[in-house]
C-alpha cells in the first residue's frame, strides 16, 4: 500500500504486567502485519510470571524487551520507550490485545497521504471467548479527516490510545505523557486532539480482549478523575469555553457518579451529583440522582 521508497519506521510501544497467558498471541498478531517495517519496545513494568522469558524466546530482531522493574504508572513506561525509540511513527499496544492483519498499513497509508494530519486512530471491538462484544463507533466504513477535539471530550467519538498513530515531530509541540496518574492516555490523546488534525478510520482494526485481569475492571475510578481534571486543565487553558466546559463536567460527574452508584458506593455518588449540580444549578438531574441514591 506504501511506496517502497518512503516506508517510515513505525515504533509500537506496549507496557506489560504479568501477562504470560496473552502476551505471545499479542505478538503474533504483530508479526503477521502486512506491513513489515516496524520496531516493538515491550516495557515490562515488573512481571512476577514468565512474561519476560516468554517474549525474549521469540526470535525477531524488531522486539526489544526492557526490564523496568516495578513502576505502576504507564505514562513513565510509554515516554521511557518513546526516547528509546527510532520510528518517525509512533503507536501503542496492550499486551493482551489483538490487531487487524493491515492495521499499521493502513494507517501508515492515511497519515502518509494526509500529511496535513498529526495523528490517526481506528475503530475497535471488544471480543472475548465468545467472540466479538461491541463496536466502539458507529460508522464503521470509510475516513475522515477533521478536529476532533471537542468530540473527545464530550465522549461523542471514543478514542483508545492503542488505536492512535502519531508522527513523532507532534510530540515537540504537545509533550509525552503525564507522570501523574497510573493512566494519562485521555489527557495524551485529547491534547494530540486539540493540536492536530487526525485521519478516523472507521474500520474496526484493533481487538480489545475482555477478561478478569483488564485493568479497566480494577482502575476506572482513576480514569473518571483523570477526565474531570483534565477537562478543568482544558478550562483553565481555555483550550474549551467555559460554559461548554461546565456542560462537559456536569455530565462526566454525573455519568461518574453513576458509575460509582452502581458500584454500591452511594457515598461518593452523592458527592460527584452534589459537585455537577455546582455546573448547572437549575439542572434537576442531580436532585433525581440524589433522591435516588437514598431511596434505591
Amino acid at each position: 500500500m506504501i511506496k517502497e521508497d518512503s516506508i517510515p519506521l513505525v515504533s509500537i510501544i506496549m507496557p506489560t504486567y504479568n501477562r504470560a497467558h496473552y502476551i505471545l498471541e499479542t505478538i503474533e498478531s504483530i508479526r503477521a502485519q502486512s506491513y513489515a517495517n516496524w520496531e516493538l519496545l515491550i516495557m515490562d513494568d515488573g512481571s512476577t510470571d514468565n512474561t519476560g522469558e516468554l517474549v525474549t524466546s521469540v526470535n525477531d530482531p524488531r522486539i526489544q524487551y526492557h526490564d523496568c522493574g516495578r513502576v505502576g504508572i504507564t505514562g513513565v513506561l510509554k515516554n521511557k520507550a518513546i526516547r528509546l525509540s527510532k520510528g518517525a511513527l509512533i503507536t501503542f499496544m496492550d499486551s493482551d490485545d489483538l490487531l487487524a492483519v493491515d492495521k499499521i498499513d493502513k494507517q501508515v497509508a492515511a497519515l502518509t497521504s494526509n500529511r496535513e494530519a498529526g495523528f490517526c486512530f481506528t475503530n475497535c471491538y471488544d471480543f472475548n471467548e465468545q467472540g466479538q462484544q461491541r463496536v466502539y463507533m458507529q460508522q464503521q466504513a470509510c475516513a475522515e479527516t477533521r478536529h476532533f477535539f471537542t468530540d473527545i471530550c464530550w465522549g461523542k467519538t471514543l478514542v483508545f490510545i492503542q488505536t492512535v498513530m502519531l508522527w513523532r515531530e507532534c510530540l515537540n509541540k504537545t509533550g509525552y505523557f503525564n507522570e501523574n496518574r497510573i493512566f494519562t492516555d485521555f489527557s495524551f490523546i485529547t491534547n494530540l486532539a486539540y493540536h492536530y488534525t487526525a485521519v478516523a478510520l472507521y474500520e474496526a482494526l484493533f481487538f480489545r480482549r475482555l477478561h478478569s485481569g483488564n485493568n479497566i475492571n480494577t482502575n476506572w475510578q482513576i480514569d473518571y478523575e483523570e477526565y474531570i481534571a483534565t477537562i478543568n486543565h482544558y478550562k483553565e487553558q481555555q483550550y474549551l469555553q467555559a460554559s461548554e466546559a461546565n456542560d462537559i463536567l456536569f455530565y462526566g460527574l454525573i455519568n461518574y457518579g453513576n458509575a460509582c452508584a452502581d458500584n454500591g458506593n452511594k457515598q461518593k455518588a452523592r458527592s460527584l451529583y452534589m459537585a455537577a449540580w455546582r455546573y448547572k444549578p437549575f439542572s434537576t438531574i442531580p436532585v433525581k440522582k440524589l433522591l435516588k441514591s437514598y431511596i434505591g
